[in-house]
């Protein structure tokens, strides 16, 4: 009766278990003679999807990343021409500067010197010129002769001209010459608009010409050097547009545009350098800041067989896309690879016009390779 019982009990688990052709077939890809026979299951719950190669229009897009440092064009040192002393600081580092604006009064004994001197000739002008006028006067009324007034005349000539090199002098000077203004006092005054980025004097201190008291940055537009490889640079010329972003802040994008390329390279690197400008205006950027660029280099925009990007993942090392000759079949094939645009890829060899690849699920399809 117990034997009965386990013999019933045994016949109804073996009823009850589901058989293979029950469970379903199995959607794993097989992947025998160089190819991977996909289930329509597979394809549907990886999403792949494919595109055909055809001829497109790429502009290369360039991949490099830089240091934002000063525009050297917006820079000015600001410093005194002759030796004097520091009576007065007027600015701070940060302060803005607009062209003129005074940064520090010193004083100087040789300023004065040339003050005294320019004052000095503008009275013997004034005299000059007033006898001039009184010769030319008489002459009229023929109580002088014309060669009075011509020695007047050339006297006014001779005083002017040491008037103009005495002003000119001064003014290399840094000293000023308007009326009423104290004898041997120097201004510094700023030569461009911009921020006080340093401040290397005090009140009292003596400085000479060698000394930089000032130096004055426009933060308005920044440089970002590049170093490019020898590859990528030949696609790239003046004023393409770049994209960069700061790699503290990845979401923010920033637009410049290519000032210089260099014409030689680095031995050592096999690159050169290519400078960028990015306007600055709202002060987003900082100098010293690392930034991602992209160089789209339009110049060099073409024609080519070309594929999506997404299309192409490395296997062992090796660029290589996946042929879809039939809607079940994929075969990997390696590739060469051209430029590079934002979304698309030239194909320099292994596929031709009309060949339908995998743009979507090729990473899934990677992972078969291995399994």
């Amino acid at each position: 009766m117990l034997a009965l019982s386990s013999l019933l009990a045994l016949t109804a688990c073996e009823e009850d278990a589901p058989t293979e052709a029950a469970a379903g077939p199995s959607y794993v890809p097989v992947y025998e003679d160089g190819k991977l026979k996909l289930h329509p299951e597979y394809i549907a719950k990886v999403g792949i999807r494919t595109e055909a190669a055809g001829v497109t229009e790429i502009i290369p897009e360039i991949h490099v990343n830089g240091v934002l440092e000063y525009d050297q064009r917006q820079i000015a040192a600001v410093g005194s021409a002759i030796d004097g002393r520091v009576t007065e600081v007027l600015v701070v580092e940060g302060t803005s500067v607009m062209p003129e604006t005074p940064l520090a009064t010193l004083t100087s004994a040789e300023v004065g010197g040339v003050q005294a001197e320019l004052r000095a000739i503008e009275a013997r002008s004034k005299v000059a010129r007033a006898n001039r006028r009184r010769k030319q006067a008489l002459v009229k009324e023929g109580i002088a002769s014309k060669r009075s007034a011509e020695i007047a005349a050339g006297e006014v000539s001779v005083i002017s001209a040491e008037l103009k090199a005495a002003r000119q002098r001064l003014k290399a000077l840094g000293g000023g010459s308007k009326k009423g203004q104290e004898i041997g006092i120097i201004q510094l005054t700023s030569p461009i608009p911009g921020e006080i980025a340093e401040v290397n004097v005090y009140r009292g201190q003596a400085v000479g010409p060698q000394h930089t008291a000032f130096t004055i940055v426009d933060y308005s537009q920044l440089w970002v050097r590049l170093s490019v490889f020898e590859g990528e640079l030949q696609y790239i010329t003046k004023d393409d547009p770049v994209l960069l972003n700061v790699q503290s802040a990845p979401d923010d994008e920033f637009t410049g545009a290519v000032d210089f390329v260099s014409p030689s390279f680095n031995a050592e690197t096999r690159s050169a350098e290519v400078r960028v400008i990015v306007p600055n205006d709202d002060r987003l950027l900082r100098v010293g800041q690392a930034v991602s660029a992209k160089i789209m280099a339009e110049g060099a925009q073409k024609e080519v067989l070309s594929i999506p990007r997404t299309a192409v993942v490395m296997v062992d090392g090796k660029s290589t896309v996946f042929v879809a000759p039939e809607e079940d079949t994929v075969i990997p094939k390696q590739v060469e690879l051209g430029i590079r645009g934002p979304t698309r890829v030239e194909v320099k060899s292994g596929l031709e016009v009309g060949d339908v690849v995998v743009t979507q699920g090729v990473f899934a399809l990677k992972s078969e390779l291995f399994r």
